[in-house]
């Protein structure tokens, strides 16, 4: 039976960064890239872990397919990608190359993602020891996007909260960061506001609250209408 991973199974770490940006760390580990792209004309991929730590770890790699349904990420199990070594044990300092392909070569497009899981000991004196997990994005045939691909809506929910979305019209892939978020949707968000990626023909939905700090109240009200349910839509910030 195939399991189905929501986006919450992941918490511990999730890393959808674009390439180019610097290693990723956790705890005893440090990944590089934090992304990989596969296609027709770079069959295999690859992925470095180092271990920072002085002590050994033993490290399980994975693929996941990846999808976006209800405005959520989901996992599913995969057996499309290939990964290699699954299972290893990196000496206190030592690196080790994650390598990943698919198994059928002419597949069809699809985002994936390469779990990077720490497989911990048993925790002295009866404790419980949180395994690390690093969740990189894995692109097959899939090429980036443009923010201009984006369609934004927003709507306010029977509780009274505000949820914006951003569906892909495009082919490629969209990461979204607060700038052109804010430029496309007149909000203003706090630092940290955790966005994501969004998949091509794929709706990313992000909660922003009861009253949603407006910075430009037309453009708001130009991706929520009249709002959800005759809903009042707040006004904006304080000049």
């Amino acid at each position: 039976m195939r399991r189905i991973f929501p986006l919450a199974a992941f918490a511990a770490l999730t890393l959808t960064a674009a390439a180019g940006l610097p290693p990723a760390a956790a705890g005893t580990l440090q990944v590089n890239p934090v992304l990989v792209e596969i296609g027709a004309a770079r069959r295999t991929g690859s992925v470095t872990v180092h271990n920072i730590e002085d002590a050994p770890v033993t490290i399980r790699a994975y693929p996941l397919a990846w999808r976006q349904d209800g405005g959520d990420d989901h996992y599913d199990e995969t057996e499309a990608v290939i990964v290699s070594p699954p299972v290893f044990t990196i000496p206190p300092g030592g690196t080790q190359i994650v390598r990943v392909g698919l198994r059928r070569p002419s597949a069809a497009p699809q985002p994936y993602r390469l779990m990077i899981e720490e497989i911990p000991e048993a925790a002295q004196g009866g404790g419980i020891r949180v395994a690390l997990r690093l969740n990189i994005p894995l692109y097959s045939g899939l090429s980036r996007g443009a923010p201009a691909d984006l369609r934004w809506s927003a709507s306010r929910r029977s509780d009274g909260q505000w949820a914006i979305d951003a569906r892909n019209a495009g082919n490629g892939w969209v990461r979204v960061d607060a700038q052109a978020a804010e430029a496309a949707t007149g909000l203003r968000f706090e630092d940290g506001f955790a966005f994501g990626t969004v998949l091509p023909g794929g709706v990313r939905r992000w909660a922003v609250g009861a009253n949603p700090r407006i910075g430009d109240r037309a453009r708001f009200q130009q991706i929520a209408g009249s709002g959800a349910n005759g809903a009042a839509i707040p006004p904006p910030l304080a000049r």
